[in-house]
């Protein structure tokens, strides 16, 4: 497993540190880690392949070497790794606080920031878990293009709410990055949905549902396609055999 921590969390953790809000700095750190490592290992259990994960201040992002074309109770189940082993991690340390080993001052900085960590992070908006959650539900209901678009409307008008009603620097920080994120996939989104095609040409996936559509997008995660009469293989064979 790779770790990386990017520049601007050793920023803050100096800050933190001469500030005299290094314990606050070091218990948010920790516990967006557990997070990270609880997408990691349940990925990783369930032979999804996670490569790294990179620790912001504000949040953390693991990298995962996966198909777009992963089944998506697969990555429901990756995605659900990380709130999972952070609840875990929040139950161990109340029996540890109500054992007396613990100073309610700990206990109190850990329970807020795992109350804010997981309203935030399950804010509809990409990258975060709430918008991976909301692009994997509304997977399962409309074609992989449109679902993309979807995801991504509504993820910048809830980024748009979230900075109404919140000015802080910290915030402002998280949307311009948030934002940059969002910018990325819709610049992406025509490239990212040819990729989705194309590992359906190149690789044998075996789908138990079938769909028969008439437009090429409206293909569907979890679904084998025929395609105005024609099989997906040998449809996206004429596409791609076409192109080069």
């Amino acid at each position: 497993m790779k770790i990386e921590i990017h520049n601007i969390t050793y920023i803050t953790m100096l800050i933190s540190f001469l500030s005299g809000y290094f314990q606050y700095i070091y218990i948010l750190l920790l516990i967006i880690f557990i997070h990270e490592f609880g997408h990691f290992f349940i990925s990783n259990l369930i032979n999804i392949k996670a490569n790294k994960i990179i620790i912001y201040p504000f949040g953390g992002l693991t990298i995962y070497d996966s198909d777009l074309n992963l089944n998506t109770n697969k990555e429901l189940i990756s995605l659900l790794g990380g709130i999972t082993f952070q609840l875990l991690f929040y139950f161990l340390v109340v029996i540890i606080h109500n054992n007396n080993l613990m100073t309610h001052n700990v206990f109190n900085i850990i329970k807020r920031i795992n109350i804010i960590l997981i309203s935030f992070n399950f804010l509809p908006i990409l990258p975060l878990d709430g918008g991976r959650l909301l692009n994997i539900l509304l997977d399962k209901i409309f074609p992989y293009k449109l679902s993309n678009k979807l995801t991504l409307i509504v993820s910048i008008l809830f980024l748009g709410l979230f900075i109404m009603y919140k000015r802080t620097i910290l915030s402002i920080l998280l949307f311009v990055f948030l934002l940059k994120e969002i910018i990325l996939e819709i610049n992406n989104i025509d490239n990212k949905y040819m990729t989705f095609l194309f590992e359906r040409y190149k690789n044998n996936y075996s789908f138990k549902k079938i769909k028969r559509i008439n437009n090429l997008n409206k293909f569907k995660r979890d679904y084998y396609h025929i395609i105005n009469g024609v099989t997906e293989r040998k449809y996206l064979s004429k596409l791609f055999d076409r192109n080069n």
